[in-house]
């Protein structure tokens, strides 16, 4: 027995659509692999273009603290020669302001930390401020940025830069400008330009501007990196998950080198789609292949054979010829099987037609053969029964008697055949019971108060078998008649019984009683003929004679197996026993 697994791959479609499979698999493999190449080299593009967005998106940052840097440096080296307790210092700062709308603050700020002059807030202490403490120990220029200036009250950037009187540190110039006075120059970006978030900061890894406010800066800053570990880098890309948990593509970009850098990013999501698509065409592709190729060998070639096999079906219940619907439609190669299997169909009826015109004729010529065959038995048993009344001693009568039944047994065998329609075999219960009730009426016991029992199973048996065992009934009887007896109780019986037994066997069994004879010596003396037909008889059915044989009782027992038929002649084996005489029952049995 199959597994069921095993039995899926015995249909055509099944095969057809496996081997399709195994043809388009290079092809998807080499579809997945160039999907793949384009979804890196896209991945490298989208970098690329996120390394250009934020450099694009830091611009309005880069100017600012480039314009803001530049003017303090002037004003730095102005103030270096001037000094802060100048009448027109403040002056100074205010005209820079008016020319410079995009600053909101500009001024000196001595060592103690005090604006000593300044576009506004003269005398302010910023010595608590971010820029100061860091100013009086790193004495170099700083930027940064302040969310909550002290002179504007808004977030700011702040560009400083000290101010030295020979090599005397005597403060410093700080240049102020808000956040939103800085060009957003990303939000005037073309339709394709790559959506960013930016994140400025300053060397520290200090944030200068973000774009979605610092509010919600974690949203857009890497988890576990900090953005001083980033400022030593002049451009790279990485993926993360963002503070609150997004995946998402950073890139990093030096705007100022060794002051200000920017940290764009966007949603890792947006990317993704090369890659899912890198596997998904190819799979619907193969998918569609295998749709189209089931369903084309489905409906050029399955479903056309699945009606041939109908029609054949169909032919051997009925015998009737029928053909598949749109013939035109069909393929060549289904056409010519469909016309060859229609020619063999319409050959094997006309062979068909031909065997039964012939068995016919076979079965009429042989109940022509079984009638004459009769016909000429019962002529000879006809001539024999003139010679019985001719014949003028008792012993000449009894010997033409048995020829007489013997030939009338013969001829009985040949009336079943002729009246048997098969014409083949005989119902061997049918001939005896005609042949034993005809010896029994002419055995002369009808008067003599005998009780004669019979039983006959159904027996089938071929001619070359039916002939030999009618006889060698007929002479089991004949001599059970004859030396017949009646036992000491006053009864005389026999019982003849023909049965059918195990292993496809068949027995016959004849049994009478012994005791006083019922009829005279002078009628019974046997010849021997009797005996040595019985032996022969036995010998040509194949069987085994059993007899037992007492005061009271004398059994004939035959077993025999009803064989198929024979078309060789054997020789019936009887050898002349007359000159031996045999007056002993047992002897012919």
């Amino acid at each position: 027995m199959k597994f069921a697994p095993l039995r899926l791959f015995e249909g055509l479609a099944t095969r057809v659509a496996g081997v399709l499979a195994l043809a388009l698999l290079p092809i998807g493999v080499i579809a997945v692999f160039q999907a793949f190449e384009i979804s890196r080299e896209d991945a490298r593009s989208a970098e690329v273009a996120l390394m250009n967005a934020t450099a694009e998106a830091a611009t309005g940052e880069a100017l600012a603290v480039a314009s803001a840097a530049g003017t303090s440096g002037t004003l730095a080296a102005h103030m270096s020669g001037l000094g802060g307790d100048h009448p027109g210092c403040s002056q100074i700062f205010a005209n820079v302001i008016a020319l410079k709308r995009q600053y909101s603050f500009a001024g000196f700020i001595d060592e103690t930390g005090v604006v000593r002059c300044g576009s506004a807030n003269v005398g302010l202490d910023l010595s608590t401020g971010v820029v100061h403490p860091r100013m009086v120990v790193e004495q170099e220029q700083i930027v940064t940025a302040n969310l909550s200036g002290p002179i504007s009250h808004t977030s700011v950037i702040v560009v400083a830069t000290p101010v030295f009187e020979g090599d005397r540190y005597i403060g410093y110039v700080s240049v102020s400008v808000p956040h939103r006075r800085i060009p957003e120059l990303i939000h005037h970006a073309g339709e394709d330009a790559v959506e960013t978030d930016l994140v400025t900061f300053n060397s520290m890894g200090q944030p200068l501007s973000s774009s979605v406010g610092f509010e919600e800066i974690d949203s857009i800053l890497p988890e576990g990196t900090a953005l001083e570990l980033l400022a030593t880098q002049y451009q790279t890309t990485f993926e993360a998950q963002s503070k609150t948990g997004e995946a998402r593509i950073f890139s990093v970009v030096s705007i100022i080198p060794g002051v200000l850098y920017a940290l764009g990013s966007h949603p890792y999501h947006t990317v993704a789609w090369p890659v899912l698509s890198a596997v998904l065409f190819p799979l619907l592709m193969l998918i569609a292949g295998l749709f189209v190729a089931f369903q084309a060998v489905n409906r050029m070639v399955i479903r056309n054979v699945r009606g041939l096999i109908r029609n054949m079906g169909e032919f051997s219940r009925t015998r009737r010829i029928e053909i598949l619907p749109g013939t035109r439609l069909l393929s060549r190669e289904v056409r010519n099987v469909e016309a060859a299997w229609i020619d063999l169909a319409s050959h094997l009826l006309r062979e068909e037609a031909e065997l039964e015109n012939t068995v016919h004729e076979k079965n009429v010529l042989l109940k022509e053969v079984h009638h004459r065959v009769k016909n000429n038995l019962q002529l000879i048993a006809s001539i024999v029964s003139l010679k019985i009344r001719r014949a003028t001693s008792p012993e000449a009568r009894r010997s033409l008697k048995e020829v007489q039944m013997r030939v009338r047994s013969i001829a009985s065998v040949h009336q079943s055949l002729y009246a048997n329609p098969s014409t083949a075999q005989v119902n061997a219960d049918e001939i005896l019971t005609n042949v034993i009730d005809g010896i029994i009426e002419g055995g002369g016991v009808s008067d003599r108060n005998v009780d004669i029992a019979r039983h006959y199973d159904r027996v089938l048996l071929y001619p070359d078998q039916a002939v030999p065992f009618l006889l060698l009934a007929s002479e089991a009887v004949t001599n059970a008649l004859k030396y017949m007896g009646t036992r000491s109780d006053g009864t005389a019986w026999m019982r003849i019984t023909l049965a059918a037994v195990a292993d496809d066997r068949a027995e016959l069994e004849v049994v009478n009683t012994c005791g006083a004879p019922l009829f005279p010596p002078d009628q019974v003396r046997g010849s021997g003929l009797g005996r040595s037909l019985m032996t022969g008889f036995a010998a040509q059915l194949g069987g085994r004679v059993t007899i037992e044989d007492s005061d009271t009782l004398y059994r004939f027992h035959l077993t025999f197996a009803p064989a198929s038929f024979d078309p060789e002649e054997r020789d019936l084996p009887v050898s002349d026993d007359e000159g031996e005489g045999d007056e002993a029952p047992d002897a012919t049995g």
